[in-house]
């Protein structure tokens, strides 16, 4: 059965509740991440109920046209708000092009693309010329032994109806603007 698709969610990115692994990996790069069967299926994350995906009509907003990720209800300091699904693949078969590319795993190699598959994390817009800081950050996590990228609050509460935004980080603009 297909998942329902959030409202907003652009047509051309296919929706997705668990992660999409490159046929890339070696057996021992997919234990590591947790993946050794990708045979068994792992629980799919549920729609987001916390966040949800409005467009941004600001036109002081760096990403006005787009679309942006809030909060649905007040959401505690350093609580978990969805985790970061897409195409998990190895750092070099990386899209250049793409804006939805991140590291899972240095160490190893692994960043996660949700420019083609995604959910609703992938609508994260970065702080810089929207918020003085970033409101929630992205760190790892073990899901049924499934290393993931989550989306936690950082020290301070988000109101409901706050836009969430994250650092994209200083190699995200540097590869953009040199």
């Amino acid at each position: 059965m297909a998942p329902v698709v959030p409202t907003n969610w652009p047509s051309s990115v296919i929706y997705t509740q668990t992660n999409i692994y490159s046929k890339s990996f070696s057996p021992d790069q997919l234990q590591s991440l947790g993946r050794a069967n990708l045979q068994k299926p792992l629980k799919p994350q549920p729609p987001a109920k916390l966040v949800k995906i409005k467009p941004i009509t600001d036109p002081s907003h760096p990403a006005c046209g787009q679309f942006g990720l809030f909060a649905t209800q007040k959401l505690p300091p350093k609580s978990h708000i969805i985790d970061y699904l897409g195409y998990v693949h190895l750092v070099s078969e990386s899209d250049v092009t793409s804006d939805y590319d991140i590291t899972l795993d240095g160490d190893l190699g692994v960043a996660i693309d949700a420019a083609k598959w995604g959910c609703e994390a992938r609508m994260i817009n970065d702080y810089r010329g929207v918020k003085e800081r970033p409101n929630v950050i992205f760190e790892n996590r073990i899901v049924g032994g499934e290393l993931r990228m989550a989306v936690w609050v950082g020290g301070k509460e988000i109101k409901k109806g706050e836009e969430v935004c994250v650092s994209y980080g200083k190699g995200f603009w540097k590869a953009r603007y040199d």
